[in-house]
């Protein structure tokens, strides 16, 4: 077996090779040695370091668990000492709320006296309020019932005047048609005698025309006939033929003239009609073109009269539409505001009611606390007036009389006089202002317990802490360990602190008045 490195080159003789493996393996058994005895030596001092860490944990928690015993029976005697400490207290407490609950009850006896004392004098009020909204309704009604008589008696005359008026003005029309109507038929009465007088003449003409011809006609058709008889008889001698045609011809000519004759007689008929209607045409033309003038004068005039009281009266029934519409408008506008304002009204007493039951017994007898300085603010303001009306100067604020004017809400003071415009909401002011100091009475008096209450659940913590050893305890402050008979606590304990009684409050319904005073000297 060869230990050690092999040298390179030329190989070595075999004495000296033995004679350094041998040193080799003494220095490296020697090495083995120290090492195992140092393991040896290093093993049995961490058994020990194990055994000591084993045996100081189990004496810590002896000594914890003795020390925790020790520390529990101080904290117990502490705590038992406090316990009969705070139940002396408790019974002093609970014999203090006894006499508070015996005293309360006779408070709240007395209250129900004055509870039916103030209702009966609300009852009585309220009657009297009732009274009062009775006779305000009665006088609106009969107010009404006045106005809507007064109009109805107004618009029947109206009625029966344009009534009249209209029988008057067809009166007159009717007899303006008779008179038209008597004078149109005497000009026809005339018309027609000048018309036969007119017809008899030219008839009379005509004939005496016609009986000239006839008699002109009647002499050359006998010189006519002489001559056709002659050149007759002649033809006859002279042609049969032509005497027989001849006697056609003049059967022919006779029947023509005849014809002839029938129609010149009607022509002649015709022409003397169309010569009087043509006539008559002219004269009726003449006649009647004044006549249209005058009533198409007389037609424009009543047509103007007539648009006229058309206009008056759509003019009357848009106004009159307008003012029912508006009247309808302002009726419906005031419904509304009655309505809104009796929810409201409702809504107040539904909310008077409900902070009824939570009012104490001194605000049940007097709601509206008297001032303190309300009388001294009157009296400067009347001084302020006095003043003024001395100097001559016009009192603008509030030194002018309230008038009061029937059918109209107003206020009065307990003394009978009617109450100023900016008055009206004194007493609400006052119990606002008292309602808001409570409130924020009770907001102190709030921040107060949950200061309190922050502070015993801070001591809660603290016995919880006392009693109880865990991890987190001990790595805090922690009332386990008392040196010089004193306890390491986080915070000391609360001390409830009495609130001064005597404190200064500034009503705010004395800034207004002193504010109103200061814009009536400023003005």
């Amino acid at each position: 077996m060869r230990l050690g490195k092999t040298s390179k080159g030329a190989a070595p003789t075999l004495g000296a090779a033995g004679g350094d493996a041998t040193a080799k393996y003494g220095v490296v058994k020697d090495t083995d040695l120290a090492r195992q005895k140092y393991l040896d030596a290093k093993r049995i001092l961490k058994s020990k370091m194990e055994q000591e860490q084993r045996n100081s944990r189990a004496n810590s928690l002896k000594i914890q668990t003795i020390y925790r015993k020790i520390m529990r029976i101080n904290k117990v005697d502490g705590l038992r000492k406090e316990i009969e400490i705070l139940s002396q207290n408790h019974e002093r407490d609970v014999d203090r709320k006894d006499a508070i609950i015996q005293m309360l009850d006779r408070d709240l006896e007395e209250a129900e006296d004055q509870f039916g004392m103030a209702l009966r004098a609300h009852l009585q009020n309220m009657d009297k309020l009732i009274d009062l909204q009775d006779s305000r309704l009665l006088s609106l009604e009969q107010e009404f019932e006045s106005e809507l008589l007064a109009l109805s008696t107004e618009f029947n005359d109206e009625r029966k005047q344009i009534v009249s008026q209209h029988g008057r003005e067809v009166g007159e029309l009717g007899d303006i048609m008779m008179a038209i109507d008597v004078e149109e038929n005497e000009r026809e009465a005339e018309a027609r005698q000048e018309h036969e007088q007119l017809r008899e003449e030219i008839r009379n003409k005509n004939l005496e025309e016609i009986n000239v011809l006839r008699i002109t006609l009647d002499t050359q058709i006998e010189d006519l006939e002489q001559m056709f008889e002659t050149a007759h008889w002649q033809y006859l001698q002279n042609t049969d033929q032509r005497t027989t045609e001849f006697k056609s011809l003049t059967r022919k000519d006779q029947e023509l003239s005849k014809e002839i004759e029938q129609k010149i007689r009607k022509i002649d008929r015709l022409q003397s009609s169309l010569q009087h209607w043509r006539m008559k045409i002219s004269q009726n033309v003449k006649e009647c073109a004044q006549r249209n003038s005058n009533l198409q004068e007389e037609k424009n005039g009543i047509q103007a009269h007539f648009q006229n009281l058309k206009s008056r009266m759509n003019k009357f029934r848009s106004t009159q539409k307008s003012r029912l519409s508006e009247l309808t408008k302002n009726a419906n506008e005031s419904k509304n505001l009655l309505k809104n304002k009796c929810d409201l009204a409702e809504r107040i007493l539904k909310l008077s009611e409900l902070g009824r039951k939570m009012e104490t017994e001194q605000e049940k007898v007097t709601p509206f606390y008297v001032s303190s300085v309300e009388g001294e603010i009157e009296k400067q303001a009347e001084e302020m007036m006095k003043k003024a009306k001395e100097e001559g100067e016009p009192s603008k604020a509030g030194g002018e009389d309230v008038e009061v004017t029937p059918l109209h809400s107003s206020a009065w003071s307990e003394t009978g006089k009617p109450v100023g415009n900016w008055n009206h909401l004194d007493n609400f002011w006052k119990k606002y202002n008292k309602v808001l100091l409570d409130a924020l009475a009770i907001e102190k008096e709030e921040e107060k317990l949950k200061k309190e209450n922050a502070d015993l659940q801070e001591i809660l913590k603290q016995y919880f802490d006392g009693i109880s050893v865990n991890d987190e305890v001990l790595q805090k402050a922690n009332p386990l360990f008392v040196t010089n008979f004193k306890v390491n606590l986080n915070k000391p304990i609360p001390v409830r602190r009495e609130e001064t009684k005597n404190m200064t409050f500034v009503e705010a319904n004395a800034v207004v008045n002193q504010q109103k005073m200061g814009t009536m000297l400023n003005r």
